[in-house]
């Protein structure tokens, strides 16, 4: 394979990679939903797109050129780094939310005295 060769990248190639790689960053809730508008958290199906890419990865080593194998290789890397952080802050935050919970007064009790008007209908 001469120079040029190995610094090509195959344009389906590269439109699988970022592809998966950007369904991959919306399930993680990182961008929204171009459909919808919305900002969307599925981390089951973030790494169900990661898997697929290292799958990839792994059946297409030795048959990339230098820079496909930098495409893949850099967007898995940062796929797993982003994934393990809102992994993280996955397990850190019902933590937070049961301390907000316990902190909460009894709803309904907060206005309601012997008496009012409500009590009475």
């Amino acid at each position: 394979m001469n120079e040029d060769n190995k610094n090509m990248v195959d344009v389906n190639f590269f439109n699988i990679v970022m592809s998966l790689s950007q369904a991959s960053i919306m399930y993680m809730g990182k961008i929204s939903n171009p459909q919808t508008g919305k900002v969307e958290k599925n981390l089951k199906l973030a790494k169900a797109n990661i898997d697929i890419l290292q799958m990839l990865q792994e059946k297409t080593k030795g048959n990339l050129t230098k820079k496909e194998n930098e495409v893949i290789t850099e967007n898995l890397t940062n796929l797993q780094l982003t994934y393990a952080d809102e992994k993280k802050k996955e397990k850190t935050q019902p933590e937070a939310e049961e301390t907000k919970e316990e902190t909460k007064e009894p709803s309904g009790t907060e206005d309601k005295k012997e008496g009012s008007p409500e009590e009475k209908e």
